[in-house]
């Protein structure tokens, strides 16, 4: 009889390691999972974002009689890059300013770099000609003569470059940013904008 409580009490005990053993195993794939998850959503590039943040106007030339009207715009270009673990280096691009749907002026973006977390400002020189806009130069001038003297334009950039995560991973990045502005000819400086942007991974 003792021999067979011993024999019990020792199946028991492996059945309770086993038990201890596959439990521990459990455990330890669930915190893996965790963990990986974790460290691949820290490694995910996040996308940056660039916006208008301020267009001035800067000189308006208008001549009524030719219906000739030429203006220049200094537009404060910011680029942000929300990621804590990745950097942003972008080449030179594009930044193209729409009247009407018809392009009035464009500008070389300088190339650039964006650390982890960290904004950069440029700012870019536009003169929108109005003999790049013969066909919509009434609806120009009455905008700017007549009514409040507001101009709606439409700024698109386009910024490519390279996101690289904690200096090793690379991932090829174009940032696309449209951004409605309403600028004022008779109160400079007073303007309002709206911004979407998407970037290409």
């Amino acid at each position: 009889m003792p021999n067979a409580a011993c024999k019990h009490h020792n199946a028991a005990s492996r059945r309770r390691l086993r038990i201890c053993a596959v439990v521990s195993l459990i455990v330890l794939l669930l915190l893996a999972a965790a963990v990986t998850a974790l460290a691949i959503t820290a490694l995910r590039p996040r996308p940056a974002d660039t916006t208008i943040s301020a267009m001035r106007l800067t000189s308006v030339s208008l001549s009524p009689g030719s219906l000739s009207l030429n203006v220049t715009l200094d537009a404060v270009l910011s680029i942000r890059n929300p990621s804590p673990v990745a950097s942003f280096a972008h080449a030179a691009g594009q930044a193209e300013v729409f009247y009407r749907g018809a392009v009035a002026a464009d500008a070389d973006v300088p190339p650039g770099r964006v650390g982890a977390g960290g904004n950069e400002t440029v700012t870019l020189r536009l003169t929108v000609l109005a003999d790049r806009l013969a066909s919509y130069a009434p609806q120009l001038y009455g905008d700017v003569v007549g009514g409040a003297g507001d101009v709606s334009l439409t700024v698109q950039t386009t910024v490519p470059g390279t996101v690289t995560v904690l200096g090793l991973l690379r991932h090829h990045a174009v940032v696309i940013t449209v951004c409605h502005v309403t600028v004022s000819v008779r109160r400079p400086g007073a303007q309002s904008s709206s911004c979407q942007y998407r970037t290409k991974l």
